[in-house]
């Protein structure tokens, strides 16, 4: 599976680095302002992330809303949900739609394992992303695939695969190989491709919002900004992104945090030597997430820093969402006071 090779790919050149460089090169802050300990303890430890989501070891799936009460069959992974119906993908089973309620499930035709999904509102219709980097729409009333279009082969992908969006009357589909396939949702008709990144390996789109009349899109190498009469991008090694109102935050992957306008406009920077972020969130502060171990603290502005100690450093899957932090099969809280 494409996510599986891409982080332990990740671990391995971390480790040949380390080891292969006698001088220091990890974040090893000057001042700890206290720690952080486990709140508690999930039923299972994760399996795969993707990307707003995580796949428990026993089939539980975490989302942004937290740890949810449904269970998917064994050996599947949770792509994208609405209702009581589930899109799932297994390594080596077909992929399904799964009813959280009965139980059933419904095979899709598909020739290869979905990694990214949505359902589209209104309709007996998902739209897809496969391994191999082909795209499309499927009716799962009908069991059939009502367009699929192939895009360059994709041999490598963060594990970060953004999910499909609605905007308005149109399906983005965001690809392996850096762009944004855009679809009529009623016909399925290509209308337009936006080109994000042009990276030769780990191209994929792994991020995709909107704010206000921006379409933001970021691989990660680049990142764009597009409004209805023009396009703005910014060249840069991403680990992460964050939107918070107007601004977008970019976690860079040599250690600086970037603050932008909505037009990728540079208003602001921090620079955390050596510091390598694995993820982000927002709630009464900005917090940053550190490979070696630490949560970094900081305001909107970027001039006040705290930083915490947690209890490991993160070896293994991770994810964040809204106040709450999942590390293996653990978790702890962002408490606001």
């Amino acid at each position: 599976m494409i996510n599986r090779v891409r982080f332990a790919a990740t671990l391995l050149v971390f480790a040949i680095l380390a080891a292969g460089c006698s001088e220091k090169n990890y974040f090893e802050p000057s001042k700890v302002d206290g720690t952080v300990k486990y709140d508690g303890e999930l039923p299972a430890p994760i399996a795969e992330i993707g990307y707003k989501s995580a796949t428990l070891e026993n089939g539980m799936v975490v989302t942004e809303d937290g740890l949810q009460s449904f269970k998917l069959p064994t050996g599947y992974r949770f792509l994208a949900k609405e209702g009581d119906l589930v899109v799932s993908a297994g390594d080596c089973n077909p992929n399904i739609i799964y009813d959280i309620r009965s139980k059933e499930s419904i095979e899709l035709k598909l020739p290869r394992r979905a990694v990214a999904a949505m359902f589209i509102p209104d309709t007996k219709r998902i739209a897809f992303l496969l391994e191999g980097n082909s795209y499309g729409i499927y009716d799962y009333e009908k069991s059939e695939t009502l367009v699929k279009y192939e895009s360059d082969k994709a041999l490598t992908a963060d594990i970060r695969i953004a999910s499909p969006m609605m905007l308005e009357n149109l399906v983005l589909i965001p690809t392996l190989d850096g762009k944004l396939a855009i679809l009529s949702r009623d016909s399925g008709m290509k209308v337009r491709e936006i080109i994000v990144g042009k990276g030769e390996e780990f191209n994929n789109v792994i991020f995709l919002d909107v704010i206000g009349d921006r379409l933001v899109a970021a691989t990660p190498h680049r990142v764009i900004s597009v409004s209805p009469k023009l396009m703005d991008a910014l060249d840069m090694e991403i680990s992460d992104i964050l939107f918070i109102k107007d601004g977008i935050y970019i976690l860079s992957k040599e250690g600086t945090v970037y603050r932008c306008d909505s037009e990728l406009k540079i208003v602001g920077s921090r620079k955390f030597p050596f510091a390598h972020f694995v993820g982000a969130l927002y709630g009464e502060s900005i917090y940053l997430i550190e490979r070696e171990g630490y949560i970094i603290a900081t305001d909107s502005d970027l001039s006040n820093a705290h930083i915490f100690k947690i209890p490991d450093r993160i070896d293994n899957w991770f994810f964040a969402a809204k106040e709450r932090l999942y590390y293996d099969r653990y978790y702890f809280e962002l408490h606001q006071e």
